[in-house]
C-alpha cells in the first residue's frame, strides 16, 4: 500500500557540520614579504591620495592624524569589530570623507589575491590574510604617520 505522504527526494545542499567552510591545509606563503607588504602599501597609498584630491573640493584636508584614524579603524575592522564610524571627526563632511576612505580600504585585502600551491599542478587564489593585512597598515601607519615629538 502507497502512503499518501510524498517521498522527499530533496537532498540537503549541506551535510550535519559541514555548513562552515574547512581551513586549507597550506598555509599561505608570501616569498618576500616586506617587498610585497611595500607594494601593497604603494597601492593602498595612491587610494589615499585619491581621497586627499577628492576632499579638496568640500575644504577639506586629509592629514596624516586623520589616516591614523582610518587605520585605526580597520584595525579594528579585522578584528571583528564595526571599524565605522572612524573615529575623530571634525564634522559632518569631515566624516563623510573618513568613511568613505574607510569604505574603500577595507575592501582591498579581499581584491589582493595570493596564490597557494595546493597539489603538484594546482594552484589556488587566496585573499590576503588577515595578519599579512595588520602587517601592512603597520607599515602604512609607519611610513605615512610619523608619530608626534
Amino acid at each position: 500500500m502507497k502512503s499518501n505522504e510524498p517521498t522527499n527526494r530533496i537532498r540537503s545542499l549541506f551535510e550535519q557540520g559541514s555548513e562552515v567552510p574547512l581551513t586549507p591545509d597550506v598555509k599561505q606563503e608570501i616569498g618576500d614579504r616586506q617587498a610585497e607588504a611595500k607594494r601593497i602599501v604603494k597601492r593602498l597609498a595612491a587610494i589615499v591620495e585619491e581621497h586627499r584630491q577628492a576632499a579638496l573640493p568640500l575644504k577639506v584636508e586629509l592629514g596624516s592624524e586623520d589616516l591614523g584614524s582610518v587605520i585605526g579603524a580597520l584595525r579594528e575592522h579585522s578584528s571583528g569589530k564595526p571599524g565605522k564610524p572612524v573615529s575623530g571627526s571634525r564634522d559632518e563632511i569631515h566624516a563623510y570623507c573618513l568613511d568613505r576612505l574607510f569604505d574603500e580600504l577595507v575592501e582591498e585585502p579581499s581584491n589582493i589575491l595570493f596564490t597557494t600551491q595546493t597539489g603538484s599542478k594546482t594552484i589556488r587564489y587566496d585573499a590576503m590574510s588577515t595578519d599579512f593585512w595588520i602587517e601592512c597598515l603597520d607599515l602604512m601607519e609607519a611610513t605615512f604617520c610619523p608619530p608626534e615629538e
